[in-house]
């Protein structure tokens, strides 16, 4: 999955959850269609949870062509969000802001131990410190709570991000409630998009850091060897509780590394004591110490950690992944996890071909392709409701398939009481569906007699407290069964149920 895919299935997200009744996006909307045998649903059995993000993708795609098409605000949601730093702008400046920094001044004199790199060098020591807790520590034993660097730049990018949602207004909307769930959508969308690139977020952020840290450092040290040819730099030092055996001490343990390096010997104790007080000796050998320990310290390990930032980066970009563990997510992908549900197809008086494409595809949109749909059992009037087979594992729906081109009559009730019955002993997650075939008799009779047999049928089976749900009435729409199927399934529609 892409980050641009992650982003419209998270915008998606965002819309439904702000919009239960189906207000905004009506359910044929969120329905994905199919038309003939789909080669994906082949593959589903090998890997379901590959099978149901790629489904989940184009859902969210499906959903974004219409939503953009009716709302136009929401393509201004993909650019404010799309949040790029000018990543050669940053080091330039960086280099530039530590040229200009002039960290001598025009005096020209140099203190050993108040030397402007040595304040960066213990900045950067700090951010080591700070870093290798972040490896040692695990994450969950740390209060996120407290504030951090990291913290403070996802934290920024998020007022960003939800400072130009903010200001995105849609000229298309009709009522004040369109215009609400169009900002809390969009607010939604932000949140939960930051919530899941956080990593990648932090990241990017990281590889910048270090890489504009090379770059002052850099920038510094660029800077003072620029002015080391038009001015002299003379060294000195002076402190309050330091001797000069102390001083040498010190500048041989942090300058070893550069003076084994540069092949120079530190100066001894002797030199140590004659540059105590008013700086008045050539600093070029203290630079040249200096400039080397930075290149070792800052310089080196902030390239290393930009760089390995940066390869994290793209390892994170190219495996970006669906939070499933969401309950939102877990509805959705739920037909693709576990054995699915049992469709047991009942076609009352009369047959269904086993090989009905249009049906089997019906059915497998409406429960799932890991749905064990049974087709062809038929029962004969007058004939008692079967027995259907047990598994705890997986769910049952009891399809109902009559054919309105048959009268309603006092049998059917009692059939379909029987198998009420029977539904309510298998417990939750059982369900009755009944269909109305109205392909047959349309076919023979008009308009006017087919609605009026219709109505007849759903009045039978309104009085048993079910809901019937008109199957290829030429008067629907298309897609118009799975719009209404959730509400006609008995007790409850549990396909999403955990």
């Amino acid at each position: 999955m892409t980050f641009a895919q992650l982003a419209k299935v998270l915008l998606v997200q965002a819309c439904e959850e702000h919009d239960p009744d189906h207000k905004f996006i009506l359910r044929y909307e969120r329905e994905l269609p199919r038309h003939g045998d789909d080669p994906r649903d082949r593959t589903a059995v090998e890997d379901p949870m590959r099978a149901g993000e790629a489904r989940a993708i184009e859902r969210a795609e499906h959903i974004v062509d219409r939503l953009t098409q009716k709302h136009p605000v929401f393509n201004a949601a993909f650019a404010a969000l799309r949040i790029k730093i000018p990543v050669t702008l940053l080091i330039g400046c960086a280099l530039v802001g530590g040229f200009l920094a002039d960290p001598i001044g025009p005096a020209g004199h140099i203190n050993l131990l108040n030397f402007p790199l040595l304040t960066l060098l213990l900045w950067n020591v700090v951010a080591y410190i700070g870093l290798l807790y972040n490896m040692i520590v695990p994450r969950p034993s740390r209060d996120r709570s407290q504030p951090s660097l990291l913290g403070l730049v996802e934290w920024l990018l998020g007022l960003a991000v939800k400072g130009r949602l903010s200001r995105l207004r849609s000229d298309r909307a009709q009522s004040p409630d369109e215009v609400q769930w169009i900002a809390a959508s969009l607010a939604s969308y932000a949140a939960h998009l930051l919530q899941s690139s956080r990593d990648l977020l932090i990241t990017h952020a990281r590889s910048l850091l270090h890489a504009a840290a090379a770059a002052l450092a850099i920038g510094v040290m660029v800077g003072l060897y620029l002015r080391g040819f038009s001015f002299l730099y003379k060294a000195g030092w002076d402190s309050t509780f330091m001797e000069a055996e102390g001083v040498h001490m010190f500048l041989s343990f942090l300058f070893a590394p550069a003076s084994w390096l540069l092949r120079i010997p530190m100066p001894g104790v002797e030199a140590i004591v004659e540059l105590r007080g008013t700086a008045k000796a050539n600093a070029a050998i203290w630079i040249h110490f200096w400039a080397m320990t930075t290149v070792l310290f800052i310089v080196l390990p902030r390239t290393l950690l930009a760089v390995t930032a940066w390869l994290r980066k793209t390892h994170l970009v190219a495996d970006v992944y669906l939070p499933s563990n969401k309950p939102y997510f877990r509805r959705l992908l739920k037909p693709y996890r576990g054995k699915g549900v049992l469709v047991e197809v009942l076609a009352y008086s009369h047959r269904v071909k086993e090989g009905d494409d249009r049906l089997l595809a019906f059915l497998s949109d409406a429960f799932g392709v890991l749905a064990d749909i049974h087709m062809g059992n038929s029962v004969q009037y007058g004939e008692p409701a079967p027995h259907f087979p047990t598994d705890p594992d997986r769910g049952l729906c009891a399809l109902v398939l009559f054919n309105v081109a048959q009268a309603p009559e006092e049998t059917h009730s009692e059939f379909l009481e029987e198998l009420k019955s029977t539904i309510r002993s298998r417990g939750r997650s059982n369900m009755l569906l009944v269909l109305l075939d109205c392909e047959a008799y349309a076919q023979i009779d008009h308009k006017r007699r087919l609605k009026e047999r219709c109505q007849s049928w759903m009045t039978l089976v309104k009085a048993c407290g079910l809901q019937a749900l008109k199957y290829r009435d030429p008067s629907s729409p298309p897609d118009g069964e799975l719009r209404v199927l959730p509400d006609c399934l008995w007790p409850g529609d549990f396909r999403g149920a955990q």
